[in-house]
């Protein structure tokens, strides 16, 4: 017990004074591990002119997220995971903030942005792993939908936007996202869940099976439980691989030739006299090692049947994203240039399409998460209303680190 309690303490001196790029890890023995670490971003945004109230260009600097996370293994079987962020801005009731200075008094739910470093949850779970065909897990992580959906969110490995940059004001949702009603509040490509996955026959396929439900005590009136499957297949035969692990990323940066095909299905039902959501998403990646460079290509689609239980509220979305990586390193790491399209098209009534263009160029410093990328995305969005402009550019210079 009491090597354990050094060896906690070490780790804790070790993830604060350390200057390895890469967490602090002690291992204890009998099956026990614990690791340690901390990821952040640092945004430069330059906005363009929206039009309308948004008459002038402007440009901001932000942190919007610092996060501590944790892992480890109890047992040999026995794993678990945390993550938590103190988000840079979030969107929330002074319900919520307990007094919080700044509210308003006596519209205890009135919305209120908070600027300030506030703690949210983003991973919490523990995982069985029985064996490579077989681990069951059990708590809030990320729900494995469509490649690009919400899985990146704004961590994505290729645009530093985020694969869905400037398709979440179509009006009917962005489509490339967690199709889940529940979310984690520090994330929301998170949910509370409980899933099976595995890989069989040397990893020729993958699959999950899992069941999302947040809510304490169901009425009729509440969202039920939601139900979601998700298969992959990568011809091994041929060399290639799939997603090593349970989290899906969108670049291996040559580390192994990867070719899979992904097939997603979720559905939940909304309560009484409410649609049952039905979410289809699929989703192609092909990656591969040439020496002196490593291209990379995505294409995902996604289509929503009855979004959030209302009747004909459906939307599909396409995005095609490629990026080449030069193997040499400089001074500041491995160069990359990427390019990424991606549409909304709703079937709702007074809904119209939206699609973004990005260009992205960035410096890998030690893998996907030590990262220096300048993008510049253009949204053209039909819904946009006079005196607002339906087209405008963005520039963002971002900055990652991951230790």
């Amino acid at each position: 017990m009491k090597k354990s309690y050094l060896a906690a303490a070490a780790i804790l001196g070790a993830a604060v004074f350390a200057g390895q790029a890469q967490a602090a890890k002690i291992s204890l023995g009998d099956g026990k591990s614990f690791k340690m670490g901390f990821r952040a971003k640092v945004h430069a945004i330059y906005e363009g002119k929206r039009g309308g109230s948004d008459t002038k260009s402007d440009y901001y600097f932000t942190v919007p997220n610092a996060r501590i996370y944790a892992k480890g293994s109890i047992t040999k079987i026995f794993k678990w995971g945390f993550q938590g962020d103190f988000a840079g801005k979030i969107n929330t009731s002074c319900a919520d903030l307990d007094g919080t200075p700044g509210c308003p008094t006596g519209n205890p739910d009135h919305s209120h942005q908070v600027k300030f470093g506030v703690f949210k949850i983003v991973d919490a779970f523990v995982m069985l792993d029985f064996a490579k065909e077989v681990k069951l897990y059990a708590g809030a992580i990320k729900v494995p939908f469509e490649l690009h959906s919400g899985i990146q969110s704004g961590w994505s490995y290729v645009m530093p936007t985020g694969p869905a940059y400037g398709l979440k004001g179509t009006g009917a949702g962005n489509p490339f996202t967690n199709p889940a009603a529940e979310k984690i509040p520090g994330s929301g490509s998170r949910s509370p869940q409980v899933g099976i996955w595995g890989k069989v026959a040397d990893g020729l396929f993958k699959y999950y099976l899992y069941a999302v439900d947040g809510t304490e005590r169901d009425s009729s009136t509440d969202v039920k439980t939601g139900y979601g499957v998700r298969v992959e297949f990568a011809p091994t035969m041929a060399g290639y691989k799939g997603h090593p692990g349970y989290v899906l990323k969108e670049t291996y940066l040559g580390k192994q030739d990867t070719l899979v095909l992904g097939l997603s299905y979720f559905t939940q039902d909304y309560g009484s006299g409410a649609k049952s959501q039905k979410s289809f998403g699929v989703d192609l990646l092909w990656e591969q090692n040439f020496g002196m460079v490593t291209p990379n290509i995505s294409i995902g689609y996604v289509n929503h049947k009855d979004v959030a239980g209302s009747s004909g509220a459906d939307v599909q979305g396409i995005l095609l994203q490629g990026q080449v990586l030069f193997n040499q390193n400089t001074i500041l790491g491995k160069p990359a240039v990427g390019v990424r399209w991606a549409q909304s098209d709703p079937d709702v009534t007074g809904v119209k399409k939206a699609q973004v263009f990005g260009v992205v160029g960035q410096l890998y410093v030690k893998g996907v998460g030590n990262r220096i990328a300048l993008s510049i995305d253009n949204i053209k969005d039909d819904n946009a209303v006079a005196p607002a402009k339906d087209s405008y550019t963005d520039i963002t210079l971002a900055f990652w680190y991951n230790f």
